[in-house]
């Protein structure tokens, strides 16, 4: 998880559930065989929009982030992925 937040700053990651931006990030996880859960999240700043279609969600970067030099779409095929209220959706 290190590594990816070095590569990717944009990319948060924390196992306390009241750091996390509900409202206006997409929240992702997958539950660890062991340890505590770990939550990531992008904020919509970062987001031009969210779609999704039989349980995997793309992220589309916001054309002035960072991320958008970098990739064309994040794709979750997560467990659980949460879609704040303030986020872009298609």
């Amino acid at each position: 998880m290190d590594s990816l937040a070095a590569k990717i700053p944009e990319i948060k990651f924390s196992s306390d559930a009241g750091e996390i931006p509900w409202d206006k990030a997409v929240v992702w996880t997958a539950m660890p065989r062991v340890g505590p859960r770990v939550y990531e999240w992008l904020e919509a700043a970062h987001i031009r929009y969210v779609s999704w279609s039989n349980g995997i969600v793309n992220i589309i970067p916001d054309p002035n982030s960072i991320l958008s030099s970098h990739c064309q779409c994040i794709v979750l095929p997560s467990a659980f992925v949460w879609i704040g209220r303030d986020v872009r959706v298609s």
